[in-house]
This record gives C-alpha cells, structure tokens and sequence, in this order.
C-alpha cells in the first residue's frame, strides 16, 4: 500500500476551492485584457514538486487542468489510476495525513514541446528507517496546467 501511495505522491500532481475564472487560468485571455505570461512546462513541473513538498494539496491542485487525469503504465497494460482534480486534492490530502514526512526531488527532467519528462526519487519514513524508490513520469502540459501523467512502475 505504501508503495502505491508513493506512487501516488510523486506526482506529486489540487484546488479544493471552485475552479479559477477562465481570466485567472494561465495563458487565457480575454478580450481586452493584457497576455498572461505563461509558464515553461518545467516550472509547472517544479512548482508541483515544491508544492508536494510543503505538502500543501491546495497548490497541487492550483497546477492542475480540470480535466486532469493519471495513467499508471506497466508494461502493455495502461490503466486510467485517477481522473479530475477533486480525486487527486481528497488523495492527496489523506497520503500526507498518513505520511507526514514524505518528499520527493527531480533526478532528471526532459522537456519536448508541451511534455515534461521527469525521473523522479520519493521519500519516506518506515519505522525508524528513511525509503525511497524512483519512478518516471511523462507529463502533458497545457494551458500551463498539468492536463495528463503517464507513470512508470517504480524501481529502486
């Protein structure tokens, strides 16, 4: 179970609030109004970690696109793991109720285009002992917000 927790924390990819007005949303604009700067796709990445790392699901969430969705890949399978953001905030949410001390860091990260591939390293306490495993994430960004995940299996 707690490797699937891991799993689940590295992306560590939630709003508990309503949805942002489509003026507050990251590269949207409306008539009359002046561009938003938008984000590199690595910063979305990186704010998502430093969010996960603080702990706080409000700002995971705040990087999502509505239609979010996690895919877990395992070798010819790829299974749909979670879809919008309220799932993710409520998983969120009870993963760092249940392992206060997590944390997580980018071992590499690749950009192409509109995807973000990371290597990322999970922490956390067992008893007295400190575990990790890493895993890869491929990440669809748009709008500046986190639209798809694709994760790997985990390895050491």
């Amino acid at each position: 179970m707690i490797k699937r927790w891991v799993t689940l924390m590295s992306f560590g990819v939630a709003l508990l609030a309503a949805s942002p007005a489509p003026a507050q949303l990251p590269g949207v604009q409306l008539d009359g109004q002046t561009p938003i700067e938008e984000r590199d796709p690595e910063d979305v990445i990186r704010s998502q970690l430093a969010a996960f790392n603080a702990h706080n699901a409000d700002a995971l969430m705040a990087n999502l696109h509505e239609d979010f969705a996690w895919f877990g890949v395992d070798s010819d399978i790829t299974t749909l793991e979670m879809k919008g953001r309220d799932n993710f905030f409520e998983s969120m949410r009870d993963y760092f109720s249940s392992v206060p001390g997590a944390r997580a860091e980018i071992e590499e990260i690749f950009v192409a285009g509109d995807f973000v591939t990371a290597r990322e390293r999970s922490y956390w306490r067992q008893g007295e002992a400190e575990l990790s495993q890493a895993s890869l994430a491929v990440y669809e960004i748009r709008n500046d917000l986190i639209y798809r995940v694709w994760y790997y299996p985990a390895f050491e």
